[in-house]
């Protein structure tokens, strides 16, 4: 067995346990399990704050973005439609091709058209009467030839009114190319179908070829280039656009996202391969287009991750302090308790003139100036008649101990605060003097009654010793009306009310607490005592009980039911009023806005001054 493990006291063996091992557990278990709550309550918290956030605003900027692309798509519908509000260019669109002056009519149209919208690339139109297919660019001049039928890719819409075809690289609709020309740009065609109105004969087909770059700027602006994906997909999931210029005109392949889309959803959100997803449909005669945003995890968290990485070192730095903190206490308070325990080995030994030597200012320096005392009453005992005088000693030792009174708490208050003078700390002494004060106050009791004076000295001492307590929490006031200072009233009715405060309402964590305390008198000699704080407010449920049994218990006096343990304080005070004043003064409690609680006590005192008049 090692020598150090083992203690014994008498003959049975005690295993040793460290204080300072057994407080580094408790205090390790004390401030690791909470840290560790907290950084993941936090972390939780705040991830899913974020996420709602960021949903919310990401709904919002597609929504924007949404109805900045339908404007610009109706933009190019209204453009196209100037066939028909053009009053020649039908007339001109059936004419023979010889006709040069309606052929440089709709010349002139269709360059309008292009000079009308930022953004187009190239606009074809085929007549089917004329068998006419003209070609207008803004690089190069009109262009214009015979054509049985219209160009292949314009094929597949004559039977829209309007549609607008997915992206595509741009081409020259089998017309010879030039040298000014841009080919192979990406494109989404405007196509619209030209009717004879009001019948259904087709008297051409238009197609306008638009550039990427207007719904790029719009889109741009939804997204962060670094860190998301934006996607614009036609309904057959087509890519219109996208952050990734690699992945215009090609088909998307993820097939959730798909499926999600293709829901009847206008709008909506979704997690999907480690991202969340927002998308907004565009639902317009011509075009069904889906916006996608595509917001990575590590992204939508970030803020999250960095709060939590910036708690979980706060929490090590605490951490490690708490541990060299207790470690260095642990030390302070077990190497006297060593050395006494050595100064004890020696004597039990028989060497009763052990040098006791430990000089500090601390309780440990009492206690070894005690011990030093102790042993020197000890050893003079021994040299006069050792037995008798023990015993004689351990009977007057009890005989005090059942003589202590309230007296003895007194004195030993009054001696802590001259000890506390004279080391300089008035402090102490003055918080010594409060309590000693509230002590004698409520250990009275020879005074059954006192006056609003004294009960409310009573109370400012005490809220004196929870100011030191908390501190620039709490401030507090007691505003008086001068006539009431003499009025009589039961002791301790103030104190029970205002620390309810403490116990229920103060929020040590927030704002700063703040208590008053005002008094007046009323008609008809009534003294009037309110209390109110800014503390939690009290439930509507709650309150609302509260209320009714103090009714009940002023209804039916003393001997009311109560069934609310919270509220035994003020059943109490409420009783002992009553008791006083014949049942006619009244307890009562409200809420206050925006926060805080009201209590209201109504002490009828001209009534029990007539009776003790009359008596």
């Amino acid at each position: 067995m090692k020598k150090g493990n083992y203690i014994k006291e008498g003959d049975k063996p005690l295993k040793f346990q460290s204080i300072r091992s057994r407080m580094i557990q408790f205090m390790l278990l004390a401030t690791t399990i909470p840290l560790l709550l907290s950084i993941s309550i936090t972390y939780i918290h705040t991830k899913e704050t974020i996420k709602e956030q960021a949903l919310e605003e990401n709904q919002h900027l597609i929504f924007q973005g949404k109805t900045n692309l339908n404007n610009y798509l109706d933009n190019i519908n209204k453009a196209s439609l100037v066939v028909y509000t053009d009053t020649n260019f039908l007339r001109n669109l059936r004419k023979i091709p010889d006709d040069y002056r309606a052929v440089a009519e709709v010349y002139t149209l269709l360059q309008n058209i292009q000079n009308t919208i930022n953004g187009i690339e190239r606009i074809y139109l085929h007549g089917s009467q004329s068998n006419q297919s003209t070609l207008v660019t803004p690089a190069t001049f009109p262009k214009r030839e015979f054509r049985a039928e219209p160009y292949v890719s314009t094929r597949p819409y004559e039977k829209y009114t309007t549609s607008v075809e997915p992206s595509h690289k741009s081409h020259d609709y089998g017309f010879p190319p030039s040298p000014t020309s841009y080919t192979k740009r990406e494109v989404f065609t405007f196509h619209r179908t030209i009717t004879n109105i009001p019948s259904e004969k087709v008297l051409g087909v238009l197609a306008i070829d638009v550039r990427l770059d207007a719904v790029a700027a719009i889109c741009e602006q939804l997204f962060n280039k670094n860190t998301e994906q934006l996607l614009v997909v036609d309904q057959n999931g087509n890519i219109i656009y996208s952050g990734r210029e690699g992945q215009i005109g090609q088909q998307l392949q993820d097939k959730v996202v798909l499926q999600h889309i293709r829901q009847n959803q206008s709008s909506g959100s979704f997690e999907n391969g480690g991202a969340m997803h927002v998308f907004e449909k565009m639902q317009t005669p011509y075009a069904e287009w889906t916006i996608i945003k595509r917001i990575p995890n590590a992204t939508l968290y970030e803020r999250a991750t960095q709060l939590t990485q910036i708690n979980t070192a706060i929490a090590v730095i605490a951490l490690l302090v708490i541990v060299f903190g207790t470690l260095f206490i642990s030390v302070r308070i077990t190497e006297p308790i060593k050395r006494l325990t050595s100064y004890m080995n020696r004597i039990q030994s028989g060497q009763l003139n052990v040098d006791i030597d430990w000089n500090s200012r601390d309780e440990t320096g009492i206690m070894f100036a005690r011990f030093r005392q102790m042993m020197d009453t000890i050893n003079n005992l021994i040299l006069r008649e050792y037995r008798l005088e023990l015993a004689n000693k351990t009977n007057q030792l009890k005989a005090l101990q059942a003589q202590i009174n309230p007296h003895f708490l007194y004195n030993t208050l009054q001696s802590i605060g001259t000890l506390a003078l004279q080391n300089n700390v008035p402090r102490i002494y003055a918080l010594l003097s409060s309590l000693a004060k509230i002590m004698r106050y409520s250990m009275n009791n020879n005074d059954a009654l006192v006056t609003l004076r004294e009960e409310a000295e009573h109370v400012r001492l005490y809220l004196d010793l929870q100011k030191e307590r908390f501190g620039e929490q709490l401030e507090f006031s007691i505003r008086l009306a001068p006539e009431t200072l003499r009025v009589p009233m039961p002791k301790m009715i103030l104190q029970p009310l205002v620390e309810n405060y403490f116990k229920h309402g103060l929020d040590t964590q927030g704002q700063q607490g703040r208590l008053d305390i005002t008094s007046r008198m009323k008609p008809q000699g009534i003294l009037e005592i309110i209390i109110e704080n800014n503390g939690e407010s009290i439930s509507p449920e709650a309150l609302k009980a509260l209320q009714r049994q103090l009714e009940r218990q002023q209804n039916r006096g003393a001997q009311a039911e109560w069934t609310d343990e919270d509220g035994i304080g003020l059943h109490n005070v409420l009783m002992r009023l009553q008791l006083y004043t014949e049942h006619e003064s009244a307890l009562h409690v409200d809420n206050i806005k925006p926060q805080g609680v009201r209590i209201t006590v109504e002490i009828h005192t001209e009534a029990k001054q007539t009776e003790e008049n009359n008596e």
